[in-house]
């Protein structure tokens, strides 16, 4: 991933699901990711962590020009405002960070390599002791944007090298859950597979489709991710934390009525926001309008704003501020701005919680030569 916006960025992905953090960077004249080696035996706390990992990174450009992307162990709501909240009292700034789940960092990582590796199926094979950790990713090139999905990581028993018998298990598995579907490349990690002790697994894996050994693909997923902070993508990732509606405000323009999005579907719930200012031309009512990107009827829910001053229509001036706290619980504060002198502001506000109803889930490295 070249950066060619012609303004110089310094990018981070941080893998954070460890006891110690995998931390990527890429300055303008990198092509991709590369790791940055630290050691954080001596820091104190994850707060520690955050400043060695800034301070590093502050030795390529200034902070002004930092863009990261946290991966954390999981993505509820308390660990997101805890990680965020440890990383600001380090010295980032709020606005340069996103938080992804592992799944979503996959998806970075697969969806920046060239289109013939991700055609099809994408199996990644995360190699340890006993065990094999298998994440299967799949796009739906049916849907624009492409959708792409992520299956629950798999854990294979395949025991280890000194037992003699994990290189056939390996490719028992392999063949019989490759098998059910087409797959287009393979990334492993932990493992150079290499020909003496994965002779039997290593054709299985190999057979017919492109296989990378690449390690820290989280961290780089992260780091791709970083440097598509708020651009448009071509691909959506739908996961439990990924916002599926459309929050529109109903609106009126040169006479006609019209929806206006206040925020669009596909980022994760704890990045929506917005805000604006708008004239109350009649009703003492701001009615807003969640369109599922999947389908079916919007929901349609109103704020009635109570006791506001009497004003002629147009004379109403009003903040509208609007955020999530959960991926189905929507938080809207209104304040009163009023017009003017004639009209002067009265500090009321308005806040309502609008619960939406639940939905159906949508449940690179070096070529390994053969």
């Amino acid at each position: 991933m070249k950066m060619t916006n012609g303004q110089a960025r310094l990018l981070a992905g941080i893998d954070f699901r460890e006891v110690y953090p995998c931390v990527c960077y890429q300055t303008e004249q990198m092509k991709e990711p590369e790791a940055l080696p630290l050691d954080f035996r001596t820091c104190s706390g994850r707060q520690g962590m955050f400043r060695k990992i800034l301070s590093a990174l502050k030795k390529f450009a200034p902070k002004e020009q930092l863009q990261a992307a946290v991966v954390l162990p999981d993505t509820e709501e308390e660990t997101v405002r805890l990680y965020l909240k440890e990383a600001c009292e380090a010295g980032f700034d709020r606005g340069q960070l996103q938080v992804l789940g592992e799944a979503e960092s996959l998806v970075h990582f697969t969806m920046h390599q060239t289109a013939d590796i991700w055609q099809q199926g994408v199996w990644f094979l995360e190699f340890g002791q006993e065990e094999v950790r298998a994440t299967f990713l799949k796009i739906n090139r049916r849907m624009t944007p492409l959708l792409v999905e992520t299956q629950e990581p798999e854990y294979w028993h395949v025991g280890n090298l000194l037992e003699g018998s994990r290189d056939e298990r390996l490719a028992e598995t392999v063949k019989e859950r490759f098998g059910k579907m087409p797959v287009s490349a393979v990334f492993l990690t932990g493992t150079d597979l290499n020909a003496r002790e994965y002779r039997r697994s290593r054709e299985e894996i190999c057979f017919h489709r492109r296989v990378f050994l690449a390690e820290q693909i989280y961290a780089r997923g992260a780091c791709v991710a970083a440097g598509d902070a708020g651009k448009s993508r071509a691909y959506l990732f739908l996961n439990e934390q990924t916002l599926r509606y459309n929050v529109n405000i109903r609106s009126r323009r040169a006479g006609k009525e019209q929806l206006y999005t206040l925020i669009s579907a596909g980022c994760s719930w704890y990045e929506a926001k917005a805000s604006c200012e708008v004239l109350l031309l009649e009703e003492p009512l701001l009615e807003f309008v969640f369109s599922s990107m999947l389908g079916g009827e919007p929901i349609r829910e109103g704020l009635l704003l109570t006791d506001i001053p009497e004003r002629p229509p147009g004379a109403g001036r009003l903040l509208v501020e609007m955020w999530f706290s959960g991926p189905r619980q929507c938080e809207v504060k209104v304040s009163d701005l009023g017009f003017g002198e004639l009209y002067p502001a009265s500090d009321l506000y308005w806040k309502e919680t609008f619960w939406l109803e639940e939905e159906d889930s949508y449940g690179a490295g070096d070529d390994l030569q053969i």
